[in-house]
C-alpha cells in the first residue's frame, strides 16, 4: 500500500513516548531573514496542546509575526520590535528608544499597520512637537521609522509611510562653553564652596574629588561615566608619557533584579542601579595623555587613601560610586562661586575638542583623543573662539594696504 504524504505546511499532531501531545506546523520562510519558521505547542492532553497552539498562533498574528485576517496594530508590532531590539543594544539605549516609541504609539498606536498613512505620521509629529524640542522630536521620528522600516522588510506593509514624510526640522543651538582661562577659575573655586558634611569621608577628600574630576573633564575630555569609573590600573605610562587608558565606564542600567543585560555586554553590578561596563564605543577605548602635575596628584590620592588597582579612585562621602546629579550640584556651585556662566558639565568635552583644534592638533589625533567614531562628531564638538579665529586670519591674510591714508576734502554742494 502506498504511503500518503502529508500536505506541505499542514502541520502535525502526535503523542510522544512520554504521553505528551505535540502540535507543530511550519509557517514558511521569514521574509526578513529567509529562515524557516516553525510554531509548536505541547500539552498533557490533545485539547490542551491545541489550545496552547492556537494561543501562540493568535499572538503571532496579533504582533505581525504571521499574516492573519487583519493587520496588527502599530502598538502591538512595536512591542515585538522592541523585544528584539532590546537584545541588540545597551540598556540605556533601549530605555531611550522605548520611551520614544511609546510616545509615538500613545498617539497613533491604535492604527493598524496597513492603514498607516503619511498623514498619521505628520499628525503624530505635530502632537509631540507641541511639547518636545526639535532635536528630540526628530529622534522620535527616527525611532518610529526604524520600526516601520522593519515592518516593510517583513512585508507587513508595502512601504514605510515615514519615507513619504519630511523629518522634523532641527535648528541646533550652539552649546555654550567656557573661555580658555575660565576652567582654572572653576576648579580653584571648588575649595571656596561650602558643603555640609555627610557620611564618613573627610571633607578635604571630597574637595579634592571634585577638583580632580573637573580637571579630568577639561584636561582629558573624558565622559562623565568614564571619570566616575576611573581605577588605578588605567593610569599608564607609554614611552614615558603619563596618561589614562580609558577602558570602562559606569552606567545606570537599573536594579539587578530588573535590569536586562544582553549576554554580549560585559557589565558587572556596582551599587544600586549603577553598573561597571565597557566604554561607549570601540573608539572610546583609548589612551589619553595627561600632564605630569595631574598624574602626580592622582597617584598621591591613590597612595594616601590606599586605593587598590581595581578600586574606584572617586567615590562619594559614603564610599559609593559618584552620581552625575551629585557632580552637577557641585559643578553649579563652583560656577556660581567663580562668577562664571552656568554651562553644562558635558560642555567640558566641547572645550577640550575646541582647545585641541585651536592648538593645531591634527583632526585624526583629536578624534582619537575624544574617543569619537568619526571626524564629523569631533567637528560637532569644536567651537572656534573669536580670538583664535582672529589670530589665524591675521596670519593668513597679508596686509592689503601700506597703512597710509589719503586725506580727502568733502565739499557740500
Amino acid at each position: 500500500m502506498a504511503t500518503r504524504k502529508r500536505t506541505p505546511g499542514s502541520g502535525s499532531v502526535f503523542k510522544d513516548k512520554n504521553g505528551v501531545w505535540h502540535f507543530r506546523k511550519e509557517l514558511g520562510k521569514d521574509p526578513a531573514t529567509g529562515r524557516r519558521r516553525i510554531i509548536q505547542a505541547k500539552g498533557h492532553t490533545k485539547a490542551e496542546a491545541r489550545e496552547r497552539y492556537e494561543a501562540k498562533l493568535a499572538e503571532m498574528e496579533r504582533t505581525g509575526l504571521l499574516p492573519g485576517s487583519k493587520s496588527p496594530y502599530l502598538v502591538d508590532y512595536a512591542s515585538r520590535w522592541l523585544a528584539d531590539y532590546r537584545t541588540r543594544v545597551k540598556p540605556t539605549t533601549y530605555r531611550t528608544r522605548a520611551g520614544r516609541i511609546k510616545a509615538c504609539t500613545d498617539v497613533i498606536g491604535h492604527v493598524r499597520l496597513k492603514d498607516l498613512t503619511p498623514e498619521h505620521i505628520r499628525h503624530c509629529m505635530r502632537v509631540l512637537g507641541e511639547r518636545l524640542a526639535s532635536s528630540t522630536l526628530k529622534d522620535h521620528y527616527v525611532s518610529l521609522k526604524m520600526v516601520l522600516d522593519q515592518a516593510e522588510l517583513e512585508e507587513l506593509i508595502p512601504i514605510d509611510p515615514c519615507r513619504r514624510v519630511k523629518p522634523p526640522r532641527v535648528e541646533r543651538a550652539m552649546p555654550r562653553i567656557l573661555d580658555e582661562e575660565q576652567p582654572g577659575r572653576l576648579i580653584a573655586a571648588v575649595a571656596d564652596t561650602k558643603t555640609a558634611r555627610r557620611g564618613p569621608a573627610d571633607m578635604d577628600d571630597m574637595t579634592e574629588t571634585w577638583m580632580l574630576l573637573f580637571e579630568l573633564a577639561f584636561a582629558a575630555g573624558m565622559r562623565e561615566g568614564e571619570r566616575y569609573a576611573l581605577m588605578p590600573y588605567e593610569l599608564e605610562r607609554r614611552d614615558g608619557v603619563p596618561g589614562i587608558h580609558v577602558q570602562q565606564q559606569i552606567q545606570p542600567y537599573g536594579l539587578p533584579d530588573k535590569a536586562v543585560i544582553p549576554n554580549w555586554l560585559d557589565a558587572s553590578h556596582l551599587y544600586g542601579i549603577l553598573w561597571l561596563t565597557t566604554p561607549k564605543t570601540r573608539a572610546a577605548n583609548r589612551f589619553v595623555p595627561i600632564g605630569e602635575s595631574l598624574w602626580t596628584r592622582l597617584w598621591t590620592r591613590i597612595q594616601r587613601l590606599h586605593i587598590g588597582p581595581r578600586e574606584l579612585i572617586f567615590t562619594n562621602q559614603k564610599g559609593n560610586p559618584i552620581r552625575e546629579t551629585t557632580e552637577a550640584y557641585h559643578w553649579r556651585k563652583a560656577l556660581q562661586t567663580a562668577g562664571l556662566p552656568q554651562v553644562r558639565i558635558h560642555s567640558a568635552r566641547h572645550w577640550t575638542a575646541t582647545m585641541t583644534a585651536q592648538s593645531g592638533m591634527p583632526d585624526d589625533a583629536r578624534t582619537a583623543i575624544m574617543g569619537h567614531t568619526s571626524l564629523d562628531m569631533t567637528a560637532h564638538y569644536t567651537h572656534w573662539q573669536p580670538k583664535a579665529l582672529a589670530d589665524m586670519m591675521s596670519q593668513a591674510i597679508p596686509p592689503l594696504t601700506d597703512g597710509e591714508f589719503v586725506e580727502a576734502e568733502i565739499i557740500d554742494e
